[in-house]
């Protein structure tokens, strides 16, 4: 029987007191992820008038790459050191030196892995830029294991903090190279050194924050602690990367087509920061659910029913910001763009238009993760990553042989042509795949999902209702010449009303009761 037809189940005392944790939790973590998005976008506003799009295209070439000898290295571990209900001392120093074995794996990985990028994209270049960030991974892996603790112990708004101000100096300290290398007309050849150090600041402070705040420190090596650890971890990681590959197959194509051209590069980096813009807002929600939603689901395991009510909770608060989000900035794209990089990040308008629509179902999608591995199913996640992997691919190659036929008609450059198509594929196969995804992701823990998805549905119509009204306000705002900041301001303000009270009371029950919930 269907959740639409059944009587809801009635919260458990267990519930109640997970509820007002994750409540408390979440509330925390979204207010400083929204400081934390506040200051990357100012920043990114300056970076991208300080660098331009070369030195982003060059880090853009070798990121999504750089980063999978990271995740198989520390990720896994992690996750299932979070999942599982008891953690010895002795699993806990076993945790942290296999961690940083690993991490230390990963950073030779991703310095020898730049022969074969500057190879594959005719770019030499990116040998020393894989070497420069290797160490990357070695500095994250040494504060994994006092952040797998604090999120165990549910203390998750104190890590959001530390993140906050590792944000804020890392992005203070790029400003500052940056400004130094433009004064000395150095941008061209050094610009991605600014990128690097807001990098490594970030990470250095993160892990100088968890390991005061943690108050833990490791013992000598015992590896047969961690086995059953190391087998969860490795079919989690193993997922994680076929699902971070699909997610980042598109910029990888992008890069071998158009990448060993400066021109090419450039296009690059427009596209790989349109894409990170367009994940800003999946971030800022998904980010302190996820990191609340594990641990509190893996709780719950055993309870069917407390189960059901967090990951409600959690899909329903996910649904209702997105939503309207991914809506929004569709219709306020240009405006967006000629904020943050100005009259030569033009042609990234459209790169934008085209990824927006992703994030209505983005959240969803990275949330369900969380919904498989709390009830200890990795390896169904592993398949449905893998079957989400194969159809981004296809849809990767339809959008290629769609390019240059757009090319033709439309009087554009084949980079820009290819970087526009890419993003319409992304977009358009996360859409299609969305609700069997989510549908399958239930049904593997034995919920029902029906209900859910009516509710999806019903948002989205007030979502898109209220996007018609938005693009009709900014057309005719951009009839009669209205300056480019009083447009955006307009567009968010009657967008941010019309879908409040389009759907009050979705966001009554959905955001701000989920956010208050008392034991």
């Amino acid at each position: 029987m269907d959740n639409a037809t059944q009587p809801q189940p009635r919260e458990t005392p267990h519930a109640g007191l997970a509820m007002a944790t994750v409540g408390n939790e979440t509330r925390k973590v979204l207010i400083l992820q929204v400081l934390r998005q506040a200051i990357t976008v100012i920043g990114a506003i300056i970076l991208f008038r300080l660098l331009d799009a070369g030195p982003f295209g060059l880090l853009g070439m070798v990121f999504p790459l750089m980063m999978l000898p990271r995740m198989v290295a520390t990720l896994g571990v992690s996750v299932a050191a979070v999942q599982k209900k008891h953690l010895s001392s002795n699993q806990k120093t076993a945790l942290f030196w296999a961690i940083l074995l690993l991490g230390v794996l990963a950073s030779l990985a991703t310095g020898i892995a730049g022969y074969l990028f500057a190879w594959l994209y005719a770019v030499p270049e990116l040998v020393w830029v894989c070497w420069a960030f290797a160490a990357t991974s070695f500095v994250e892996a040494t504060g994994l294991t006092h952040q797998t603790l604090l999120q165990r112990e549910m203390r998750i708004g104190r890590i959001a903090m530390i993140k906050l101000v590792g944000q804020a100096l890392a992005v203070t300290l790029a400003v500052v190279v940056g400004s130094v290398l433009q004064a000395q007309d150095q941008i061209a050849n050094y610009g991605i050194v600014a990128l690097l150090v807001m990098e490594y600041v970030e990470l250095l402070v993160n892990t100088i924050g968890l390991w005061l705040t943690a108050k833990w420190k490791p013992g000598p090596l015992r590896l047969a602690e961690v086995k059953g650890l190391l087998s969860f971890g490795g079919f989690y990681s193993t997922s994680s990367l076929v699902f971070y590959v699909g997610q980042n197959l598109d910029k990888i194509l992008l890069a071998a087509m158009i990448g060993s051209t400066r021109s090419g590069q450039r296009f690059v980096g427009m596209y790989t920061s349109m894409y990170h813009l367009m994940m800003k807002p999946v971030y800022l929600i998904t980010d302190p659910v996820t990191s609340v939603m594990l641990p509190s689901l893996s709780r719950s395991s055993d309870r069917l029913r407390d189960y059901a009510t967090l990951s409600r909770g959690f899909y329903l608060f996910t649904a209702t910001l997105l939503l309207p989000a991914g809506v929004g900035l569709f219709v306020m794209a240009p405006e967006v763009v000629q904020l943050l990089g100005g009259d030569n990040w033009k042609p990234a308008a459209g790169m934008l238009r085209a990824l927006a629509p992703a994030i209505c179902v983005h959240g969803m999608i990275n949330i369900s993760g969380s919904l498989l591995v709390g009830m200890g199913q990795v390896r169904r996640l592993l398949g449905v990553s893998l079957v989400l992997l194969f159809l981004q691919a296809q849809a990767y190659g339809c959008g290629y042989l769609l390019a240059t036929q757009f090319a033709d008609q439309f009087d554009v450059t084949r980079e820009q042509s290819l970087a526009v198509a890419i993003a319409m594929s992304y977009s358009i196969v996360l859409l299609l795949v969305s609700v069997p995804y989510i549908v399958i992701c239930f049904r593997s823990v034995q919920l029902h999902s029906r209900a859910l998805l009516f509710q999806f549905a019903r948002l989205l119509c007030r979502a898109l209702l209220m996007g018609a009204a938005v693009w009709f306000i900014r057309n005719q705002l951009v009839q009669y010449e209205w300056h480019l900041i009083l447009r955006l301001l307009t567009g968010i303000a009657a967008g941010a009303v019309l879908y409040t009270l389009l759907a009050w009371n979705d966001i009554k029950v959905n955001v701000l009761q989920f956010m208050r919930q008392r034991e």
